[in-house]
């Protein structure tokens, strides 16, 4: 088994154990990286797993349908599209240590079933179905950098900038080693591992934590215009 992983996106190949985010504006924009991620995945015969915020699933079954036989591959468990409160907010409420429970047993159940090597996982944010924490969203983001060498696995995270704000980049810079930007895949220079990120927390100044969110929103600037 191979740890190269087409993406969808022409040249752009993943690893096992990525974990890389996206921004998006709009739907057309997310759905630029959704569908060809789920497809390539279903062409490879991987276990895709879709967690959608604001859409409903059968929305995106339907456009998937459209090029690949999703709705039989739905059907035959290599494909679940999953509305975001029934994978989010199972208690009602949104709690990191929670979702990451619920993502290793989905993962092992995936590998006592046997038939798939790989997982493939996208999950796309909009604060429309789910409106999480912030504090809790970023332990989740950066505690899903334990989990992922756990399993063959591959998670990419997509956000509504939109609707998330300006303000989110430099903590999801600091919480994926990857990110994808203007078609391309960035190896990301201000990444933390979780416990960097705990340790920074720690010792930061306030005129420290200033200078590194600048400096972190001009590299992403210079990256998205070209100008770098």
């Amino acid at each position: 088994m191979s740890d190269a992983l087409d993406l969808g996106v022409p040249g752009i190949e993943a690893a096992l154990g990525d974990h890389i985010c996206g921004l998006y504006s709009n739907q057309l924009q997310r759905d630029q990286i959704l569908l060809p991620f789920l497809e390539a995945g279903l062409a490879a015969g991987d276990k895709c797993i879709c967690v959608v915020d604001g859409s409903d699933p059968r929305e995106v079954l339907a456009a998937l349908d459209r090029r690949t036989p999703a709705a039989k591959l739905a059907a035959d468990k290599q494909l679940d599209i999953i509305r975001a409160p029934d994978m989010y907010l199972r208690s009602g409420g949104f709690c990191a240590d929670e979702v990451i429970s619920t993502w290793k047993a989905a993962m092992s159940d995936v590998m006592y079933d046997g038939r798939f090597d790989v997982v493939r996982a996208v999950e796309a944010w909009s604060r429309r179905d789910v409106v999480p924490d912030m504090d809790e969203l970023m332990v989740l983001e950066t505690e899903m950098n334990r989990f992922l060498p756990l399993f063959p696995q591959v998670v990419v995270c997509l956000y509504d900038i939109d609707r998330f704000g300006g303000g989110i980049i430099v903590n999801l810079l600091k919480t994926h080693p990857r990110m994808l930007i203007g078609g391309m895949l960035v190896e990301n220079p201000y990444y933390l591992s979780p416990d960097e990120l705990f340790h920074r927390a720690e010792r930061g100044s306030p005129e420290t934590a200033d200078a590194e969110i600048t400096e972190a929103a001009k590299w992403y600037f210079d990256e998205t215009t070209g100008s770098n």
